[in-house]
């Protein structure tokens, strides 16, 4: 029997591993959307809301007061019995002058000597400090130093007083014999002894150079010893009005144009205090004067005053300023449009030519972006410049050139970049704070670009 070598071979089948395509499929996505990813414009997004900015000025200016200078009406020698910068009644001894000198000697050695108050003046030191205890409060703090000065000066006066009086026999025959002379207070106020030839500038006639620092020099009367008639002896600041003058730029005068009121703070002592302003131009500068009715006496030794404007003038929408940029319009009169198409769009009726060659008119839907009394504003990208556009009324034809530029941002709310523009009242280093409710410009929560230099107009925001 023959046997049968023939073998019969069944053709190979595909296995196909449906995982493995699904899972190829989700990699080459992935990949995909990683390469989207890191090739794609990332946009950061502010989003719009209600704020403000505290503008933080500082000027040096020239106090001016109302001083009235006290005179020597003899030469000789000068003894003082008040604290600079204390305050003094109608009638008060400030100084004497010795025209022989032997009085003001005895004065100044029973002075530096060891003194006994009298009973008056001690009970008078006594009931001015229960006052005060009685009536202190924390919120009236800052009152102490001032009490203090005060009670020094009297205490000072009490004793040189007490000196004077200790010799009153010898300084009464001196008198008699018209060699010492008592000066006191004609008037009630802040007695003073330094004196620097501005006590008669007041803000009428005050000029530019005066407000310059650097060569200002003061006379300490107090350090003199002897004076020639006609010698500036000491001033007395009669009233607790006073003012401070200094030179602002437009942009400071524009922030206070609206006002009169302003908080302002002393640097040298970080205290603070409201004052009434105007602002007086002369020539080609502005000159603020801050007015105060009160605080005179605390900085009475200083002509030049550092202080700081503190402003929380400019509220608003408070908006980065990476985000503005500047962007040309076209303006076209307001006539000049009408609505047209297949929807209630507001455009423009132009001439264009047809495949023909013929003149036809084509309606062109605009965004307006911003109006004045007579034009809309139109984007660049919807005409061109000599474009003739139609008057809807049958008047002659404008043509397309005026351009104008406006600053905004561009709003992605919709997905997409749209600019909006802006109406900026402040702007500090990094922040601007524009105006709410204008028209075509932007509201409370909108989404802006941070970085408006890197879109543009219309482009699709990832």
């Amino acid at each position: 029997m023959k046997k049968n070598n023939k073998i019969v071979r069944y053709p190979k089948t595909l296995n196909i591993n449906i995982g493995v395509i699904f899972f190829a499929l989700i990699f080459i996505y992935l990949l995909f959307n990683v390469y989207i990813y890191l090739t794609a414009k990332h946009v950061s997004y502010y989003e719009v809301d209600e704020g403000s900015i505290r503008i933080q000025t500082t000027y040096t200016g020239l106090a001016l007061r109302e001083e009235q200078l006290i005179y020597s009406g003899e030469s000789g020698y000068v003894n003082y019995y008040l604290k600079d910068n204390s305050r003094a009644k109608s009638g008060s001894l400030i100084c004497s002058v010795d025209e022989n000198g032997d009085i003001a000697d005895e004065i100044t050695r029973a002075g530096s000597t060891e003194n006994t108050l009298d009973n008056e003046a001690y009970s008078n030191l006594v009931e001015e400090m229960k006052d005060y205890s009685n009536a202190y409060t924390d919120m009236s703090f800052y009152h102490t130093y001032t009490f203090k000065n005060d009670l020094q000066a009297e205490l000072m006066e009490a004793v040189n007083l007490s000196a004077l009086a200790s010799m009153s026999e010898y300084a009464a025959n001196a008198e008699g014999d018209h060699t010492f002379h008592r000066i006191n207070a004609s008037v009630p106020g802040i007695v003073s002894y330094y004196c620097d030839g501005y006590e008669s500038v007041t803000a009428d006639n005050f000029t530019d150079g005066m407000l310059d620092e650097s060569g200002y020099k003061k006379d300490n009367r107090k350090a003199v010893t002897h004076v020639e008639a006609g010698d500036p002896l000491f001033k007395l600041i009669t009233s607790e009005n006073w003012q401070i003058v200094f030179a602002i730029g437009d942009e400071l005068k524009a922030l206070l144009a609206d006002d009169s009121v302003i908080k302002v703070k002393f640097k040298s002592d970080e205290t603070t205090a409201w004052a009434t302003y105007e602002i007086r131009a002369r020539g080609e500068k502005n000159y603020l004067i801050l007015s105060f009715n009160n605080s005179m006496v605390r900085y009475a030794s200083e002509r030049f005053i550092d202080v700081e404007l503190l402003l929380t003038k400019q509220e608003g929408l408070k908006i980065p300023n990476q985000s503005i940029v500047e962007k040309s319009f076209f303006t076209v009169p307001q006539n000049y449009f009408t609505k047209g198409g297949n929807s209630n769009s507001s455009g423009l009726l132009i001439e264009a030519t047809d495949d023909s060659g013929e003149k036809v008119q084509k309606f062109i839907p605009t965004d307006i972006y911003y109006s004045t009394e007579e034009c809309y504003y139109v984007s660049e990208e919807a005409l061109t410049k000599g474009t003739k556009v139609i008057d809807p009324a049958g008047g002659e034809n404008y043509v397309i050139s005026d351009e104008e530029k406006l600053q905004g941002v561009y709003n992605i709310n919709k997905g997409y970049a749209v600019f909006r523009m802006i109406d900026i009242l402040y702007q500090n280093d990094e922040y601007a704070i524009i105006a709410r409710n204008t028209s075509y410009g932007l509201s409370q929560y909108d989404h802006i670009a941070l970085d408006g230099s890197i879109i543009v107009e219309n482009e699709v925001i990832n």
